[in-house]
Parts: structure tokens; sequence; C-alpha cells
């Protein structure tokens, strides 16, 4: 059976780009293949984040944004496991507002839901990790960054 996918970015000029492929999805070479070639599209046609996570008085971030954006981006973001006090404490320092711990921990679990987060142990000993990118290295092709466990509507938003 021949599928076809079609990915189309349009730019803040109204400009459309987009990348198609043509063939059979029961073909682990053609998935594989079309997802390299969408990646890649992707990461040529859609700009970095240029979100500042200090900006508090932005009118477009949530808390919730806020808080996703300092934890994948800032170099002061816990890069290995964290609790939700640990991350109410550097969060405070960082943005010098106040966060109830219960807002904070509806957000991590929100953001679990939403595959940015991992997570471990008990409700009561319970420990959370970002999401990393890793390198994914393809027999006969070059390396390509993957986003591991990113739901397609986050790549497509």
């Amino acid at each position: 059976m021949v599928f076809k996918v079609r990915v189309e970015v349009t730019d803040e000029e109204g400009v459309k780009t987009s990348i198609e492929r043509e063939g059979d999805l029961m073909s682990e070479g053609f998935k594989s293949a079309t997802i390299k070639s969408i990646m890649r599209f992707l990461e040529e046609n859609i700009p970095s984040p240029s979100i500042d996570p200090y900006d508090i008085e932005s009118e477009d971030l949530t808390i919730k944004d806020r808080l996703e954006s300092f934890l994948r981006y800032d170099s002061k973001a816990p890069k290995d496991w964290f609790t939700s006090s640990e991350l109410k404490r550097i969060y405070e320092e960082v943005y010098g507002v106040s966060i109830r711990l219960s807002t904070l921990s509806t957000y991590l679990a929100s953001m679990h839901s939403e595959g940015i987060l991992i997570r471990k142990g008990s409700r009561a000993q319970r420990k959370y990790k970002v999401v990393a990118t890793k390198r994914v290295e393809q027999e006969h092709e070059d390396s390509l960054e993957m986003i591991e466990c990113i739901p397609l509507r986050e790549i497509i938003r």
C-alpha cells in the first residue's frame, strides 16, 4: 500500500515550505528515511525557541510555559533527577517570585503526561528529569539529532 506523507511549514511572511515523501509505510527503510528527512526538514525550517525564560512580564507565557522553558533551556535548571521541592527553591531564586508547591507539582505531573518529563519513585519521594535529546547513528547515514519521546503534536505545533 502506497502512502504519501507531507509536512508544510509557513514562516512569518506567509512563505510555505514543504516536504513530501511517498512510499510503503510498512517498509522499515521507508519509515526510517522518511522520519529522518522530516526531522532534518523541521530543524532547517523551524527557528530555535527565542523565549526569554526570565521575562516575567511576558503576556504570552503562562507559569507552566515559563517553567517548561526554564527546565528545557536554562543553564540554572536541574540537569539530573530533581524533586518538586528542589525545583521550587531553584525557580524562586531565579525568578524572584514564589510559587506554591501544589501548583508546581500539578505542572510537573502535566509535563510528565505530555512526555516532557520522566519520573520515578513513590508519590512521597517522586523525582523528575527532563527528557533528553540523543544522537542516533544509522548505518550508512550521517548522524541526526532526534528528539526522544516527544509526541508528534509537540513537534508540529
